[in-house]
């Protein structure tokens, strides 16, 4: 399933415990449509101008591995990977996406959370169009001053992104670049939280966005 052509790769990160909306395992939990998060979130990777799909699971890996196949096929070529050690914190989950996209030696990594049900597929392709046109080491999109997720990564970054460690993402590594970093503006989806019942309950009641 790989390719010497894959360019933009999506790494998209599903191994925690979602603990803060515990019992319940918000990627997936199914919008009205009877969809899950996680496959949301997947469409809509689908739609944009990457060039295939790696899912990074853990906790519950075998449920979330059900739910993603459940809604095959999918307009990318996907992928699913295990972090083992996705327990010590989302570096190890970033590690193991990583390691396991290194043979297709890709021009970019687009770094995405697995809870973005709402990401809009013309965001992924400014985010593309301008690490293209610029080649800056991170493209990021940015609402309202803030930056989100999900974050394009050039691939002579990946060496610095293999040696994060702990429960974080490539937030200090963002900062340490400063004014290298090229941003992108964006909605407030790139803001969303689901870690609440209440924000679930709004989320089981939803419907996929349209795209565009």
């Amino acid at each position: 399933m790989t390719s010497p052509t894959a360019r933009i790769i999506a790494l998209v990160l599903a191994a925690g415990r979602s603990s803060r909306s515990a019992p319940h395992h918000k990627l997936l939990a199914t919008d009205a449509t009877g969809t899950p998060m996680i496959a949301r979130t997947l469409r809509a990777l689908c739609a944009s101008k990457v060039d295939r799909i790696m899912v990074v699971l853990g906790h519950r890996a075998a449920d979330l591995r059900a739910a993603i196949d459940a809604h095959a096929p999918y307009a990318r070529p996907l992928s699913t990977t295990i972090a083992a050690d996705h327990a010590t914190g989302l570096s190890a989950s970033l590690r193991a996406g990583l390691h396991s996209i290194a043979g297709l030696s890709p021009e970019g990594v687009l770094v995405c959370l697995g809870d973005m049900p709402n990401l809009r597929p013309d965001l992924i392709d400014r985010l593309v169009a301008r690490h293209r046109r610029d080649n800056p080491p991170v493209t990021i999109p940015v609402h309202a001053g803030r930056q989100g997720h999900p974050v394009l990564w050039d691939r002579t970054t990946i060496p610095r992104l293999m040696t994060l460690e702990g429960d974080r993402g490539g937030g200090a590594l963002i900062r340490a670049l400063g004014t290298q970093a090229a941003t992108v503006p964006a909605d407030e989806t790139i803001h969303e939280d689901f870690d609440t019942p209440a924000r679930l309950e709004r989320f089981a009641a939803s419907a996929p966005p349209q795209s565009g």
